[in-house]
C-alpha cells in the first residue's frame, strides 16, 4: 500500500466498508482508496477487457490476509477480477449475470438474473456455488426486485414483490419479504421485524442503518423508490403503510422545473442519494434528478459528454485481460 498524492481519477464507486474503487479515465487503471487515510492500492488497467469499456460495477472483497476487486457488467455476462501483485485482470465467471452483488466477510455474494438463486461469487466456489433459493411463492423473478445487504453481522435478502395482501388498506405498491441468508447452512430464515434498524434499497448499493443513532430515520422500515414515478418512498413493517417522503421536494414534474431546489436536504435523502450511483457519483441529488426531463438540454449533453470519455481499443484473452 502507498499514500495516494493528488489524483486525476474521476471515476469512482463505494464499497460497504467505506474504501472507494477509484477508475482513471485516461488509463483506465484501478484503484482502491481509503478516503480518510489515503492509504490506496493500485490494480492493472480494465482497458483489456472490451473494445470499449461498458457499464459497470464491481465491489472490495477484503479479509484480514487479503484484498481483491471483483467487477461485473451489465450487458455482457462476465465477471472478473484482480488481486494486487498480479499484472492481469482475470475471469472468474462467463456466462453469469447478476441482478446484485454483496461483498460479505471476505467473499461477493449475488443473485443470479432470472433464477432467484443466490450464489457465491467469488472466490470460486464450485462444488456449491449455490447459497440459496429464494422461494418461488413471490411469482416468476424476473417481475421481482431482489437486494442483499449487511444487517447486524448477518446477510439480508429483501424480496420487493407484487404478492399484495388484499386486507391491508392505502395505497400498496408492493409487498416486501425480508429473509436472513444462512450461508453454512444454506438455506433462508424469514424476519418479520427489523427493530430499531431502517434499509436503504437500491440495485446500486443497498444500506442498513441504525435508527436510534439518526433520530430522523424511521426504524423498522424500508426506504426506495419508484422508477420514473417516485424517488422517495418508505415502508413501515410496523403499519404495513407506504409513505411517499419527496413530494414537496421535487424540482420538476418530468418535463419542465416546478420549483427550486429544496434546502436543506435530510439525511434520507443523502442516504438515497448515496445508495444510487450514477447521481451520487456526479454529486446530484437522487430525489431531484432520478429523471432528468428532455427539454434540459445543457445538463444532458455535459452528462453525455462525462459518460462517453472512456473508450479504448484493446484486445482479450482467454481466461485474462
Amino acid at each position: 500500500m502507498s499514500v495516494c498524492p493528488s489524483s486525476r481519477t474521476t471515476g469512482s464507486s463505494a464499497s460497504p466498508d467505506g474504501l472507494l474503487i477509484l477508475l482513471n479515465k485516461g488509463t483506465t487503471a484501478v484503484r482502491v482508496l481509503h478516503p480518510f487515510t489515503r492509504v490506496f492500492i493500485d490494480l492493472p488497467p480494465l482497458a483489456p477487457i472490451f473494445h470499449h469499456l461498458v457499464w459497470m460495477k464491481a465491489a472490495v472483497c477484503r479479509s484480514h490476509a487479503s484484498i481483491a476487486v471483483v467487477a461485473w457488467f451489465s450487458v455482457v455476462p462476465v465477471v472478473v477480477y484482480a488481486e494486487p501483485g498480479k499484472p492481469h485482470w482475470s475471469v472468474i465467471h462467463q456466462g453469469l449475470e447478476l441482478w446484485t452483488a454483496l461483498p460479505f466477510r471476505g467473499r461477493l455474494f449475488g443473485i443470479r438474473k432470472g433464477t432467484g438463486e443466490i450464489v457465491q461469487v467469488y472466490p470460486l466456489f464450485l462444488q456449491h456455488p449455490v447459497v440459496a433459493r429464494i422461494p418461488s411463492l413471490f411469482g416468476c423473478p424476473t417481475f421481482c426486485y431482489y437486494y442483499l445487504v449487511e444487517f447486524r453481522e448477518y446477510m439480508l435478502l429483501a424480496v420487493q414483490h407484487r404478492r399484495v395482501s388484499q386486507s391491508k388498506k392505502g395505497w400498496q405498491p408492493f409487498a416486501f419479504a425480508l429473509f436472513l441468508v444462512n450461508i453454512n447452512q444454506r438455506g433462508l430464515v424469514l424476519l418479520s421485524s427489523l427493530g430499531d434498524r431502517a434499509l436503504f434499497l437500491s440495485k446500486d448499493r443497498c444500506l442498513c442503518v441504525s435508527a436510534t443513532k439518526l433520530p430522523s430515520i424511521s426504524s423498522n422500515s424500508i426506504y426506495f423508490s419508484l422508477p420514473n414515478f417516485d424517488p422517495g418512498v418508505v415502508y413501515s413493517l410496523s403499519s404495513g403503510t407506504f409513505e411517499r417522503t419527496s413530494t414537496h421536494a421535487l424540482i420538476h414534474d418530468l418535463k419542465e422545473r416546478v420549483r427550486p431546489s429544496v434546502r436543506p436536504f435530510t439525511l434520507a435523502d443523502h442516504l438515497t442519494t448515496y445508495c444510487h450511483h450514477l447521481e451520487w457519483s456526479k454529486g446530484l441529488m437522487f430525489h431531484e434528478y432520478y429523471v432528468i426531463p428532455l427539454s434540459w438540454k445543457e445538463m444532458l449533453r455535459k452528462i453525455t459528454l462525462h459518460d462517453c470519455e472512456i473508450q479504448v481499443s484493446c484486445v482479450c484473452e482467454e481466461n485474462e485481460v
